[in-house]
Parts: C-alpha cells; structure tokens; sequence
C-alpha cells in the first residue's frame, strides 16, 4: 500500500499554524510538524510581559494537533525533498517554512544599561530592570528595518510613560526611530494616529534616528544627536535577520526570502512564509496565517491532491497598547487588490478600555489554533 506524500512545516507561528490546519484538511497528504520545544509563543504579550504586569508562561503554550506529527525540535537545514533534524535527514515531498525573523544578540541585554528583547521570553528577563527605573530617562529603541510587530514598539513607549504617570515617577520616554514616519508604507494615516497617542502619553518621538549596528552590538547606545543626555535605561528592538535554515535563501542585504505569488523559492519544493519572506503586506497575523493558506494550497496542487484554488487578498486586524489598560485597534484591507497597485485602506478604532476584551478574545483564539482536546 502506497503512503500519502509527506509535508512537513516548520514553525508554529500564525503562517505555519494556518498552513498546517490547511493541509490537514486533505486526505491526500500527511503532515509533521517541527517546532523547537514543541511550544510557540504569542508575541502580543511581550509588553505586558515587559511591564510586569504578566508572566512568559501565560504566552507560551505546547502545540498539540490531532492528526499531526509533531516534532519538538528544531531543523539544522532544508534541501529539496528533505529536512535535517537532529543530525539526520527525513525525506518529505514538500517543506512549508515560516522560521519567522531571528533576533541579533545584543551584549549586555540581560544586565547593564541596555535591555534588548522582543518576545515574551526576553521581555521577562528585562522586567525586573524596566520596573526598578523609577526617574530619568528611559529609551525605546528600533535598532533597524524590518522587525516583527511594527505598532509595537510605540506601544510599549505608551504602556510605560502611562505607568510612570499613573506612579507618579518622574520619567521621560523616548522613542527612537529610523523611519522619517512611522510605518509609511502604510500611508500617513496610521503614523499620524501612533505619533497622536505617544504625544497624548507623553512619550517624546524621535524620528529618523538611525542606531550604530557595530556599537548596539557592543552593548552600547549613545544618546541621539538631538538630545545629549544618556537614557538611565535603553530598550532595544534588536536587528532582526532572517533565521538559519532559510538564511541561503534570502536577498543581499535583507533577512527576506524572495518568493512568489504561492509563496515557493528558488528551491524546488520549498515554500517561504510568514514574517520570513518578502511579501507586500504588513507583517502582522492574519496576512502571515494568508502566506501560509497560500503556500499549502500551492503545495496540494503540485501534488495533485487538490486543484489550484484562487487566492483571497489578505486584511490585517491588530491591537495597540496605549497603556492603563486600553487598546486601540488597526484595520488594513486592499479593497483595490494586491500592492503595489492596490493602496492599503486604514481604518483605526481609538483606544478604549473595552478593546481589552477583544485583545484577550485574539489570545485565545491563538490558543485554540494550537491545543486542541481529546
């Protein structure tokens, strides 16, 4: 008897969680899937881990999908038709790989004057250092372009100068930029509305300011340009670049992978999706969880299991932290089509305390994607 075709993804965020939901759904195929630990974490919840205000463990949680193969490792490699884990190759008809963008070390990111961090796991080892700053100055720094949850960062500025106020602690909050305007890809609307609400946080933003990548190694920050004091705490976003096992696959001077419309690369075989690969849309969920529906989609059809399927263009709904509890919420659609020839349309709701409801509701979906009862 002749087995169904083996694909295997690897990585349990929003793109390889969709992708395998979507190949369980055909009989034709059986799915693994390989996820370091075995666990995935949801990364909405590093500025609340960040604050104190909740621990790593309550965004983490162990994948568990009926059906699925689960592998709780991570892949040292990918070639055409295989995976290396654990030193041994396993062969598979296809790969669907959304490894997500790794984070670059940064010296002195546990300890010292810089805390540098973006996933619940490193926010928790920053927190003890973020909650003893209680005046001066402390900096909210995006190293560079690309990195994961763009509205984040002025959200974590927010939730910090809105604690100090709510403390009554004498702090200043800067955020520290590259970008001329936020998120401008996206058009001014969504900018101008994360520029309005750090001001209304009191947060001080500082635009077009560029990082030493050489001295952020080092573990050190100088102060910008602009301002010459020094920050009694620095905040990192750190670089983001693309993650080992698709680093060969990625473009000069981008940790992208260049892909196509199904979301496959120049290896036979071999899809890209998520934050990892090049895509026109914003690097948020829902347009990761469309790359990875595309890409199984695409994969079934090569297979002969099912027939090509039309691709829906993708929205994009997500949450920003303001702080005290209220949340606004960012809506993008492409009511015109695919970029670049269809414009993004931003709709924001303004932040309110009953937004925190629908920022619980999303964590568990996201929960319930992956833990499934028996």
């Amino acid at each position: 008897m002749i087995s169904a075709p083996l694909v295997a993804v690897v990585g349990a965020g929003p793109a390889g969680i969709a992708a395998v939901r979507r190949l369980r759904e055909s009989s034709g195929v059986r799915v693994v899937l390989v996820v370091p630990g075995g666990l995935s974490e949801y990364l909405p919840g590093t500025l609340a881990v960040a604050t104190g205000d909740a621990r790593a463990a309550c965004y983490r949680t162990r994948v568990e999908l009926a059906g699925v193969e689960i592998i709780p490792a991570r892949v040292e490699a990918v070639e055409p038709g295989a995976l290396r884990i654990a030193g041994s190759w396993r062969r598979v008809e296809a790969v669907i790989a959304a490894p997500g963008l790794a984070i670059h070390p940064v010296e002195s990111a546990t300890s010292g004057s810089i805390a540098a961090f973006w996933d619940p796991t490193g926010a928790e080892a920053a927190a003890p250092r973020i909650g003893a700053v209680e005046g001066g100055i402390v900096d909210v720094v995006i190293s560079s372009l690309p990195y994961r949850c763009p509205p984040a960062p002025y959200g974590l500025a927010m939730r910090l100068a809105r604690r100090a106020r709510r403390l009554g602690l004498p702090l200043h909050v800067r955020l520290l930029t590259p970008e001329e305007h936020p998120l401008a890809a996206l058009g001014r609307t969504l900018g101008d509305a994360l520029l309005a609400g750090c001001e209304d946080a009191g947060v001080e933003v500082l635009l077009g300011t560029q990082a030493d990548p050489d001295a952020l190694a080092e573990g050190k920050m100088p102060a910008p340009d602009s301002d010459p004091d020094a920050a009694d705490l620095t905040i990192v976003v750190p670089r983001h670049h693309a993650s080992p096992l698709v680093a060969d696959l990625a473009r000069a001077n981008s940790p992208l992978v260049p892909v196509d419309a199904r979301f496959a690369t120049e290896m036979a075989g071999v899809f890209v999706v998520g934050d990892a690969a090049a895509s026109p849309y914003p690097r948020a969920a829902d347009p990761a969880a469309w790359s990875g529906t595309v890409a199984a989609q695409a994969v079934l059809s090569e297979l002969g299991v099912e027939g090509d399927q039309a691709a829906q263009t993708p929205t994009a709904d997500c949450f920003v932290d303001h702080g005290d509890g209220a949340y606004g919420r960012i809506r993008i659609a492409y009511p015109d089509g695919s970029p670049p020839r269809g414009r993004p349309a931003v709709t924001i709701d303004p932040a309110a305390p009953a937004l925190a409801i629908d920022f619980e509701d999303a964590h568990r979906r996201w929960q319930a994607l992956r833990v499934e009862i028996r």
